[in-house]
């Protein structure tokens, strides 16, 4: 994969973090509730086929449900490895979604310094995530 396709993989992920996080409490909410109805049981005799399994079914939900939960701590993780000045710039620009000039204001950068700095916090993120 080449550098733009990946740079365009890490912003859609950073851009949508916000909704991922607002999904992963929704999801940890609904876990919190879910329990197994039943669980397996061998009472010695073999069997064939498919047979409906209760904590079977329990774990892929749970599985499926905290997909978003996952996702959302890698970003976590991910964005803990950049530096003081790479992870506000990432946070304004995608997880606030600032515009680029209120940034440099804010963060008193010029625009190639701003540019150099969001390319090594892309560079950084890709290699962990992706």
């Amino acid at each position: 994969m080449n550098g733009r396709s990946n740079d365009a993989m890490v912003e859609e992920l950073l851009e949508s973090y916000p909704l991922i996080k607002a999904q992963a409490a929704i999801e940890a909410e609904e876990l919190r509730h879910l329990f197994p109805t039943c669980t397996g049981r061998y009472d010695g005799q073999p069997r064939g086929g498919e047979l409906p399994d209760g904590t079977g079914a329990y774990a892929a939900k749970r599985e499926e449900a905290s997909r978003s939960m996952r996702l959302a701590k890698a970003v976590e993780i991910a964005c803990g490895a950049l530096s003081p000045q790479e992870r506000e710039l990432v946070r304004l620009l995608y997880f606030e979604r600032w515009g680029r000039h209120h940034i440099i204001l804010h963060m008193g950068l010029r625009r190639t310094r701003l540019f150099n700095i969001r390319r090594s916090a892309l560079d950084k993120l890709a290699e962990i995530l992706l």
